[in-house]
């Protein structure tokens, strides 16, 4: 199995790959604070972390995936008041990520997925993929890494409802399992939202109301949830589960009838 890291290839060798229709995978994250336990990377590195395990499993499955670097910033105005938290207003991070996905419709990729590591990110983009369809003409797909695999989280967990949003029990066990040395778990410390049921306060329990909020407001510390749950073990159980739900999508969508689309670019020969 060759590299599955779209940046590591030269233009002939995309050229060959394209010729065996790929799957085009656009990580996408965010830069911001994640309390005092763990760094402003998260997102961003636990998103291309699935990303790549994923990828390389669908090619030892037979499938052709090509992944993009990170996206490391995206809509994150929620967290200013955090320092070091580094945003895209929506109109900006929309452009950006549609632009690459873009690019890669011309370069002739047909099967994209924009998978997303960042709550706040994940409206902007469904309505992105509304966007390049109708104004466009690209077909393309956007999820969340850990909607894929809700089911087992529902099961993995032990916190009660409240314990996974942000820098809770399931990014700090992910974090643990990949990148021990950036958790300082004797600064973990729980943190439960107090609102009513109609807001969402758990990733796998949302309200029916949205609403906009400083994350200052909601928590004085930065986390949401119960990072003092997690353990690198239960967070390499995780991770597993995830990077499988998601492989067992790509090669599902390298098997569906590719879109009609107009000329791509032609590409240098």
């Amino acid at each position: 199995m060759g590299t599955v890291r779209l940046g590591e290839l030269s233009w002939p060798e995309v050229r060959d790959l394209v010729a065996r229709d790929p799957v085009g995978v656009i990580p996408v994250g965010a830069f911001e604070q994640h309390g005092p336990h763990l760094p402003l990377m998260v997102d961003a590195h636990l998103c291309e972390t699935v990303a790549l395990a994923a990828a390389a499993q669908a090619a030892d499955r037979g499938t052709a995936v090509a992944v993009t670097p990170v996206v490391w910033t995206g809509y994150s105005p929620h967290h200013r008041d955090f320092p070091g938290t580094v945003t895209l207003d929506d109109k900006v991070f929309s452009a950006l990520v549609g632009q690459v996905a873009q690019s890669l419709w011309a370069t002739g990729l047909r099967r994209i997925l924009i998978l997303n590591g960042h709550g706040g990110n994940a409206h902007l983009l469904r309505n992105l993929t509304q966007t390049l369809h109708y104004d466009h003409g690209l077909r393309v797909h956007a999820a969340s890494y850990w909607d894929f695999a809700l089911p087992f989280l529902a099961e993995w967990r032990k916190s009660p409802i409240g314990g996974i949003n942000h820098a809770c029990e399931m990014e700090t066990a992910l974090m643990a399992a990949t990148r021990p040395d950036l958790v300082r778990m004797e600064l973990a410390a729980d943190h439960y939202l107090d609102r009513p049921r109609w807001f969402g306060a758990d990733l796998l329990s949302g309200g029916p109301v949205t609403g906009a909020a400083s994350f200052a407001e909601l928590s004085p510390v930065g986390v949401i949830g119960a990072p003092t749950l997690a353990t690198p073990e239960r967070g390499a159980e995780l991770i597993e589960a995830m990077t499988n739900a998601v492989a067992e999508f790509l090669v599902a969508l390298a098997a569906m009838p590719a879109p009609a689309s107009p000329d791509a670019q032609e590409t240098p020969q």
